[in-house]
C-alpha cells in the first residue's frame, strides 16, 4: 500500500518542532504507519524497529506500507531519497 502525504509548512504538527527548521516529527510517522496497518488488521500491534535517515521537511512523500510474512515494512521516502523505515509487528 502507498500512501501519498503531503506536509504544508502551516501544518501544526511543525508548531514547536523545529520553528526556524521545521522537520515531520517522528512519533507522527510512525503513527501514520500504525494507523495505517491498523486499519488492515484487528491485532494489538507494536513498532519493532525504526529508524529515520534524515529530517523530512515540509513536502510530498510516500509512505509504503508493505506485508513482510507476519510483520510489514515501512518506508517514508520523497523520490529516491529515504527519510524513515521501519518494521512493525503483531503483538505476541
Amino acid at each position: 500500500m502507498d500512501l501519498e502525504l503531503i506536509f504544508s509548512p502551516d501544518d501544526a504538527c511543525f508548531r514547536g518542532h523545529f520553528p526556524d527548521n521545521p522537520v515531520v516529527p517522528g512519533s507522527l510517522i510512525m503513527a501514520l504507519c500504525l494507523d495505517g496497518i491498523g486499519s488492515r488488521t484487528p491485532r494489538k500491534l507494536r513498532v519493532r524497529h525504526f529508524s529515520f535517515v534524515r529530517f523530512a521537511p515540509p513536502g510530498a512523500y510516500t509512505l509504503t506500507i508493505a506485508e513482510d510474512g507476519p510483520a510489514w515494512r515501512c518506508t517514508l521516502r520523497q523520490g529516491p531519497d529515504i527519510y524513515a523505515r521501519g518494521r512493525i509487528e503483531p503483538c505476541a
